[in-house]
């Protein structure tokens, strides 16, 4: 249960690490065509991906320094 709290906590970052960029590409980009929309979309991807594995580095680094 211990975990489950945590994981959630954990996915409440996450979602607020996205939705800020989000907000501020679709203001960015404020012309609603499908290439805009579609360009939008590939970015909070790719930020999604560099926040995950950066989050999960810095976890293990500190994580292998602790022992």
């Amino acid at each position: 249960m211990e975990d489950l709290k945590q994981s959630l906590k954990g996915l409440g970052w996450y979602d607020l690490f996205f939705t800020v960029p989000m907000f501020l590409l679709f203001v960015y980009l404020p012309n609603y065509n499908f290439i805009t929309i579609f360009i939008n979309i590939v970015i909070i991807i790719f930020f999604s991906i560099g926040l995950i594995l950066t989050t999960h580095i810095i976890i293990d680094i500190i994580k292998s320094n602790s022992k």
